[in-house]
């Protein structure tokens, strides 16, 4: 029952991201702003120079998307193979990043790393994904597997212990920043400006047709719930037999585009609902 289940759950994820891929990234500002972006290329420059690997280093992009890590690797200098288990999601990340001969694609089972082979990599890294497996401990297994011995694992953009503790501090920041997104909403015409600007505009229309009346309202998630979310002492558990522990990090995320962030810029020092966390491999 419980293998049922699980199957279904990646049946699930995989079909809602194949549907989504074209709107995934207009879905989540929280990733695509300048302010995170920033934080993303300056913490895997620095990861990267820590790597075993030389000239260019082997990376996995884990559950990639539509190649939210894979461009950053990519122009770091880096191999990269992008791996999901949406092949749609992986076309669309073909589609946004180009022909590059640095990359490389795979469509996985959402159980395994079938196919990719063990001391393989210099890094792994899987941002935002671990809630969206139905055994995201049995990955990490996998994850320190295909991980070459020295090599970096990278696990970020998932809630950290605070966001479920209702911080006060960060209910009062949630709120304003409600309250500067509906002062800032944009008119039906800068809507429309934006949308045919965009690269990939077309694929972005078609998709939002195809899913014109059948909303989807999470992106195949799991465990994002008070009482089902990653639990990041197992994941510590689950790899200290096997690495050293580099960094572990809660922060919050910027979900503005404008440069600077205003609402950001005054709480991110205040309150989190993020982490990321490194860990070598001895």
């Amino acid at each position: 029952m419980a293998d049922s289940l699980s199957n279904d759950r990646i049946s699930y994820n995989r079909n809602v991201h194949d549907a989504l891929a074209p709107l995934y990234e207009r879905r989540h500002g929280e990733i695509f702003n300048p302010t995170e972006q920033r934080r993303i290329h300056n913490l895997l420059s620095s990861l990267l120079s820590k790597t075993p690997g030389q000239d260019a280093p082997r990376v996995l992009d884990f559950g990639a998307g539509t190649g939210n890590l894979t461009r950053q690797f990519l122009g770091l200098g880096a191999f990269v193979v992008a791996a999901d288990v949406s092949e749609g999601i992986l076309k669309e990340l073909r589609a946004l990043t180009g022909r590059h001969s640095r990359l490389e694609t795979k469509v996985l089972n959402g159980r395994d790393l079938d196919g990719l082979d063990s001391d393989s990599f210099d890094m792994v890294a899987a941002y935002s994904v671990l809630h969206h497996l139905p055994d995201y401990l049995a990955i990490i297994d996998e994850l320190v597997r295909v991980l070459r011995p020295g090599g970096i694992i990278y696990i970020d953009h998932e809630v950290s212990p605070s966001f479920w503790e209702n911080n006060v501090g960060y209910q009062q920041y949630s709120q304003e920043l409600e309250e500067f997104h509906k002062s800032r909403s944009e008119g039906i015409l800068r809507r429309l400006f934006n949308l045919l600007t965009r690269k990939g505009s077309w694929r972005y229309i078609l998709a939002a047709l195809r899913q014109r009346g059948n909303q989807i309202v999470d992106d195949g998630d799991i465990h994002v719930h008070k009482d089902d979310h990653i639990e990041w002492p197992a994941i510590r558990e689950r790899l200290e037999p096997f690495c050293e522990v580099v960094a572990e990090e809660d922060y919050l995320v910027c979900r503005e585009q404008a440069e600077p962030p205003s609402v950001w810029s005054r709480w991110s020092d205040r309150c989190t609902d993020m982490r990321f966390f490194v860990a070598r491999r001895t």
